[in-house]
């Protein structure tokens, strides 16, 4: 979140940099805003997100009109974002898609992929998904891992979410083919860049929402999504790339933890919640890979733990009964695609 407000931020200042043919030099105002818009860049690079929504907010237009204009707004909407205030973060990211009109196509696309995650914090995942679709017909301007990996698999949780397994699944299948697609295409890269991408849209892939940190969603529903979003946090961990995998490993471990803030009070219900929380810890088990790995030895050892907790607590309800017809449909959703490094994969097929 924060590399790419600076990045965004940077791209606005080349561009009013290169147009003019000579040097124009600022006024006091301009330095000024200058001067403040740096300011903010700083505080969300340094993730003071209450700094930087004030900053930014000093800066903002009530009608804008130029690119950085735009961009003021979008990182304004980055940093309510990171407040986790949702409603203010799509507001500003709303008003970024309706004031740029066709004429900033890049500000666009991504306005409208950050506001899918806040329609998603809000718990509104038909918007989620309208704008999710939106963003992606806006590829040409969209990074290319954005649009080929992150945005199917938000498409792939929105739609668990809302209960549309058919969908869930063919985004998920979308996700996994286009990560191998970015693996692929960056093969002739260096392996530290190339390692750090996968490692960042992995997290962008499977990272919690604000209300999914705070519990605040449907207990089932909510752990639908984790099925579908756990995969990319657990390989996002596996490239071990600061600062992606340790905020995967945190996501992971209070995505279960988060599991004892439900409270629910049917009996029937509570059940079906622990019995789905042990499938989705097993769905996980089974995509790990199988070497040592002190990292992710350390997470799946507080898994086990929360397991025994789980399995403790269905024991309360005396014997178990046969899984619903439904249960056994989400059982089904596993999630078993892995990246594959093209380099080994030629060499296996030429021997």
């Amino acid at each position: 979140m924060k590399k790419f407000s600076l990045v965004l931020a940077l791209i606005c200042v080349t561009a009013c940099v290169s147009k003019p043919k000579a040097p124009v030099p600022m006024n006091d105002q301009d330095m000024g805003n200058q001067n403040t818009f740096d300011r903010g860049v700083q505080a969300l690079d340094g993730e003071r997100y209450e700094d930087a929504a004030r900053i930014f907010d000093s800066l903002l237009l009530e009608k804008p009109g130029t690119e950085m204009d735009l961009v003021t707004l979008f990182n304004s909407g980055v940093a309510y974002e990171g407040l986790a205030q949702c409603q203010k973060a799509a507001d500003r990211y709303r008003k970024v898609v309706r004031s740029s009109a066709g004429r900033f196509k890049r500000i666009e696309g991504e306005a409208l992929f950050r506001l899918s995650l806040a329609y998603e914090c809000l718990g509104q995942d038909t918007k989620t998904v309208t704008a999710l679709i939106d963003a992606k017909r806006r590829g040409k301007q969209l990074s290319f891992e954005t649009v080929q990996a992150e945005i199917p698999a938000r498409l792939a949780a929105a739609y668990s979410r809302l209960g549309n397994r058919a969908k869930a699944l063919e985004y998920f299948n979308q996700a996994s083919a286009g990560l191998k697609a970015v693996v692929t295409r960056g093969a002739g890269s260096a392996e530290k860049v190339q390692t750090d991408l996968l490692a960042r849209t992995l997290f962008t892939m499977g990272r919690l929402s604000p209300t999914q940190k705070t519990a605040q969603v449907d207990p089932i529903t909510y752990l639908q999504s984790i099925s579908m979003q756990q995969p990319y946090l657990l390989q996002a961990m596996e490239f071990k790339r600061a600062p992606w995998s340790g905020k995967a490993e945190d996501d992971l471990k209070l995505a279960y933890r988060n599991i004892w803030e439900f409270k629910i009070d049917d009996p029937e219900q509570r059940r079906a919640f622990y019995t789905r929380g042990l499938q989705t810890i097993n769905e996980l088990r089974n995509i790990r890979m199988n070497k040592p790995d002190p990292g992710v030895d350390s997470t799946f050892d507080y898994l086990a733990q929360t397991e025994s907790r789980l399995q403790n607590e269905l024991v309360k309800f005396g014997p178990t009964t046969k899984l619903t017809d439904a249960a056994q449909k989400r059982e089904g959703l596993r999630q078993q695609g892995r990246l594959v490094d093209p380099k080994k994969k030629k060499k296996t097929q030429a021997q």
